[in-house]
């Protein structure tokens, strides 16, 4: 069944922005959550605690947060060509 539409619904496009400007802020949250956990409040000692808190820092932790920040820049791209869909539609 065809509706008429061309290029996409704007509505759903900042619909679908939000549900990814929502993901980035949970991914960030988890991120200082666990951060905080893990150089704080976990009671673990010796070298397998050292390589596991060294890599939460250099890897795990920046990879949780690029992953966030492309989210972000998605939702923005997403709400930029919702628009642009919108100036197209009139």
């Amino acid at each position: 069944m065809t509706t008429g539409l061309q290029g996409a619904d704007p509505e759903d496009m900042r619909h679908f922005a939000h549900d990814l400007d929502q993901a980035h802020d949970r991914l960030l949250a988890l991120r200082s959550e666990l951060g905080a956990r893990i150089t704080n409040n976990l009671r673990w000692e010796g070298p397998d605690a050292f390589v596991f808190r060294h890599a939460w820092q250099s890897s795990y932790a920046p990879v949780i947060a690029k992953a966030a920040a492309m989210l972000g820049e998605t939702a923005r791209t997403i709400k930029a060509q919702a628009a642009e869909q919108e100036q197209a539609s009139r």
